[in-house]
Formats: C-alpha cells, structure tokens, sequence
C-alpha cells in the first residue's frame, strides 16, 4: 500500500472487511470450519479481536512512514481498545427498516461507554427492505434514484421519511455519514428538489457545520479527558436512576440532548428530561424542568433536541470544509438560568502537534447571579492558530429560538487572548 497510496498523501482510510470473512451469517460453531486457523489460534477464538491486531499493523506502519501526520481509519469491525489505532467503527450492514434505526441509538451510546467513542451508521441503512427494493416496473432512473418500486407511491413516501429520521439522527452522531448499496444517497438523489425533505436535510447538513467548534471540542475531550461525544444520560446523571436504562435518547456532548423519532407517521414523542438541569427546547425556546417527561413536538422536518441551561454552545459559520474559514466570528449561546462553562478547543486539525501540546484552549464562562459571561484567557496556542478573533454572545432566555437566526447576538468583542467580562 505504501507505494501505490500512502506516498499520494492520503491520510484517511475506509479498511472494510477487518475480520477473517467468508461466510458473514455463518454460525459460530461453523466458523472454525470456514476460517481455519490463523497465527494466533482457531478462527472461533480469534475471529472477533483480529479487527484489533489488523488495524494496529496498518496504524503502525503509517506512523512508522508519515510520523506527523493525524491518521484516520475507518474499521467495519472493532474490539476492546481498537481506539488507540486511530480507528472509527460503524455499525455494519443495517436495514432500511424502522427497529434498525431505533437500534442505532443504544448501539451508539453503547459503543461510546466502552471507550471506542468514534462510532458511525450507514444513514437510511446499508441494504433495503424488501418492500423498498428496486422493482422490475417503472424507469431505471427513479428506481436507482429513490430504491423502491415504481407504482407504489406510500413506500416511496415512507422510505423517504425513513432516510429524512435517519439523517437527522446522523447529523447528532459522532461520524455523519451516509452510505448503501444500490441506491445513491446523496442529497440531491433522494429527497426532491423544491421538497420539504431536501430543505430539512440541507438545514441539518448545515447545523453539523456550524456546531464544528462545539463538536471538535467535545472530540478532543476523547483523548484529553477519556469522554465520549454520543453519552448515555446517566453519564451526566448518574444520580437519576430514570435515566438509567434510557434506549432512545443521549447526549451529544455534554449540553445538547437529543431525543430521534423512529417510527414513521410520529409528529411528536415524549422525552424524558434527568433531574438536575433545567431544558430549553432548542426550535421554540420553551423551558421544560427537569426530572420528568414532556411531550415535544417533532414535525417530519425536526429531530427533538434540548439544550440544558447554563450551557454555552458555539456556533460557527456554514461552510463547506470545516477549515474553511478558520477567523470567521463564532457565535456563543449562553443558554441563561443557571451557572455554565465551556473550553473551545483548537490545534491545526491534521497534524499530530497536539501531541506535544500544540494546541489552545479559551475558557467560557456564565454567572447566572451576577448575569457576567466571561471569555477567560487563551492557554496553549499552535502553527497556523487564529491569534485574534470575534466572538458574539447571545443570552438566550425563555421563548427565545436558537434556530431562527444564527446571526443574532446581544454583544459582540474581539479577543486577542485576554480575559474579557461581559455583562449580560
């Protein structure tokens, strides 16, 4: 591989098939037969850590030949501290099927609890329903475009809800990725043009960029901190014990809890908010106490998502490659009502500096007493960082939206890493 692709300056890799594969749905008293042995043993034994020792040998060797460079693969199988390889995991070959995305949610905060937090789905799920599959009637263009039968407008109608929940999940997920077979995902593909489905899948696409800052941070917290982005509730609330066994809600980060809605036709569903915190409905700015359940809206164009008070959250510009533009302003929502932090994390995103401590932290702050937001002094700084900067703060209050305008601020300041004390 080095010759042929490691030389051409790729530093991302899609390793498929990580596992001794021959037959996927053998049964596990067959697999010694199928897979014979391997250098560490029989294949019933091996067969699950092989995905371990198979991305350490390929992670190894590309530290060995491009020691600054920041890897990244991407593992269809994993085992306990694949991590370490600089590997992402997805969760196979799912099923554009309803209880498949309903699955996916404790998938997810599973896999993140266990240490491997850089966890991904196939959006809209890997293969198709029966019911969905191309059919033999109708044109060649709109089976491949849309992967259901033609003359059969409600399947249609429901696989396209199914992927609109799908990627709205996936746009609060760790990785966000689309991907299938047959059918092409892209947006412009399957959602019509002019529709509310491409509007809703575009607005989400969007978001994901915008809260960049918020997510690279929450990521860097994966290895400074040993966190995870997608958290069970009870990791934040462990003193709740109704968030205890919580299947289809998480945190993303530690300040947006998102609640997806897996069943088709749903236009509401009932969230439980953990006793502690207060919830701001993040569409309509309606706060919700905590240690109970609401009933919270959900149109088909909108995932149920709430923002716990006294966060502080960042929010970048739309873009179209995260370092697109590096000085452009952020924008902090102090959600107000109780005390809040924040550190914004940055490092040059493609080296390994970090690891000699080539990075910087700004602390964010809020007294909700005194009503002082304070941007604390920079620490750490690395090649190529943004020295001065715009920050806009916004105090976001009761029935205020943070998703009409992501332009609005109450203040505006430019940092040169010092402290700076805003009064709210």
């Amino acid at each position: 591989m080095k010759p042929k692709l490691v030389d051409l300056g790729f530093d991302a890799w899609w390793m498929d098939n990580t596992e001794p594969d021959v037959l996927s749905n053998a049964r596990p008293e067959d697999f010694k037969k199928l897979i014979g042995p391997t250098i560490y043993g029989a294949g019933e034994i091996t067969f699950n850590p092989y995905s371990l020792v198979h991305t350490e040998g390929f992670y190894q060797h590309l530290k060995q030949d491009r020691p600054d460079t920041r890897q990244f693969i991407l593992s269809r199988s994993g085992f306990a501290g694949i991590q370490r390889n600089a590997s992402a995991v997805w969760s196979g070959d799912t099923v554009s099927r309803w209880n498949n995305l309903y699955d996916q949610i404790s998938a997810g905060v599973s896999i993140s609890m266990s240490g491997i937090a850089n966890w991904t789905h196939d959006i809209g799920g890997y293969a198709q329903e029966t019911r969905f599959q191309i059919g033999e009637v109708g044109s060649a263009q709109e089976n491949r475009s849309t992967g259901t039968r033609a003359g059969n407008p409600e399947d249609l109608k429901e696989w396209r809800e199914l992927n609109l929940r799908w990627f709205q999940f996936g746009a609060f997920s760790p990785l966000f990725r689309s991907h299938g077979e047959v059918v092409k995902r892209e947006i412009h593909e399957i959602s019509p043009e002019g529709s509310p489905m491409r509007a809703s899948m575009v607005w989400y696409d969007q978001l994901r960029y915008r809260l960049m800052p918020y997510i690279y941070s929450a990521a860097a917290d994966i290895h400074y901190e040993s966190g995870a982005i997608m958290r069970a509730l009870v990791m934040d609330y462990p003193q709740d014990p109704a968030v205890r066994d919580l299947k289809d809600e998480y945190l993303f980060g530690h300040s947006l809890l998102v609640a997806p809605v897996t069943t088709y036709g749903g236009r509401a569903r009932e969230v439980y908010l953990p006793k502690g915190s207060d919830w701001y409905d993040f569409y309509t700015g309606q706060l919700h106490r905590g240690g109970r359940s609401v009933k919270v809206d959900a149109p088909e164009t909108r995932i149920p998502v709430l923002v716990k008070a006294g966060a502080i959250v960042p929010f970048g510009p739309v873009t179209q490659y995260v370092d697109e533009k590096p000085d452009a302003p952020l924008t902090l929502n102090v959600y107000t009502g109780a005390d809040g932090q924040f550190t914004l994390y940055e490092d040059d995103g493609v080296s390994n500096g970090y690891l000699r401590g080539e990075a910087s932290r700004i602390p964010f702050s809020y007294n909700q007493k005194t009503g002082v937001f304070t941007i604390g002094a920079r620490s750490g700084q690395y090649q190529g960082m943004v020295a001065k900067r715009q920050f806009k703060i916004r105090f976001i209050k009761p029935g205020d939206s943070s998703s009409d305008n992501f332009e609005l601020a109450d203040r505006s300041v430019d940092y040169d890493g010092h402290a700076i004390k805003v009064q709210r």
